[in-house]
């Protein structure tokens, strides 16, 4: 590889205090260096059109899910491809990327070692991009009893969910997933828009509606403890576009990429097909 530009995100969840030092020690090790810069709350466009003028063959960018789907919104299927580092919180985006692999120094060697370029299929709703998934309905606010779930403080976890209304029925949504000529529409209390497949892209329309709001407890803290998709009364369809609508015409709460929002009562996703370039390490034969 040629010229390698490194951004650094040093306010991220997980990215270490010497992540320059490092990074640069690391490429080392790896017979490359790199033109580092750690770019300040901001001034992620502005460093973002900094590296991108320098025309790199490799972008390094070391930071959360926000600052790689912001490198890959900049960069397109025209500009450097980007080699994503995970050092957020959740890395939502990272681990799609690396097929699971969560370590900074094991994504980099196999990446550089062993690298393919491919590219990236996007999902957009509302102009906004994502790269996972976007989930809707009151559930999303379990994102803060998530945390609490995983630190062990369960009951504090549920104290969470009680406050943000999270197990409230009135919500009520329907997820209409489109596939060639037809579309199946599915009511639902909470749902899930997820990206999936490469050589064949299409979003995964999971949607909840339990009976009761008991079954919606149930659901909400087994999504918490196992994923959404070992949660019981979920239904999964496949489609290549999808509408959301809120039957009472009220603002849909979501999360894209683990990123709270709020979402108009109505509203389309569709697929964005190589909307960027990536690096990654070649998959195992």
């Amino acid at each position: 590889m040629k010229k390698i530009v490194a951004l650094l995100n040093p306010h991220s969840g997980s990215v270490p205090k010497d992540a320059a030092a490092a990074l640069d020690q690391a490429l080392a090790e790896l017979g490359q260096t790199a033109s580092i810069e750690a770019f300040e709350d901001g001034d992620l466009q502005g460093a973002l059109k900094r590296a991108i003028d320098q025309s790199p063959d490799v972008l390094i960018v070391w930071g959360g899910d926000g600052s790689v789907n912001c490198a890959l919104g900049a960069c397109g299927p025209d500009g450097p491809p980007v080699l994503a580092l995970p050092g957020g919180t959740m890395n939502l985006v990272h681990q799609r990327l690396h097929n699971g692999r969560t370590q900074w120094q094991d994504i980099l060697t196999a990446a550089m070692t062993d690298p393919e370029i491919v590219p990236w299929t996007a999902g957009e709703i509302e102009g906004r991009r994502f790269y996972v998934a976007v989930m809707v309905g009151r559930l999303t606010t379990l994102s803060e009893s998530r945390e609490l779930v995983r630190k062990g403080a369960l009951f504090e976890a549920i104290t969470a969910a009680a406050k943000n209304e999270v197990f409230n029925m009135e919500t009520r949504l329907n997820l209409h997933a489109h596939r060639g000529s037809g579309s199946v529409i599915t009511p639902a209390t909470a749902g899930a828009v997820v990206l999936a497949g490469e050589r064949r892209p299409r979003f995964e329309v999971a949607a909840i509606d339990p009976s009761s709001q008991l079954d919606l407890v149930s659901v909400g803290f087994q999504s918490l403890i196992s994923g959404w998709r070992d949660a019981e009364d979920v239904t999964v369809e496949i489609a290549s576009k999808v509408t959301l609508e809120d039957l009472h015409g009220e603002p849909i709460p979501a999360t894209i990429d683990g990123e709270p929002v709020e979402l108009p009562p109505v509203c389309e996703f569709r697929l964005v097909p190589a909307s960027a370039r990536v690096i990654r390490a070649k998959p195992s034969a």
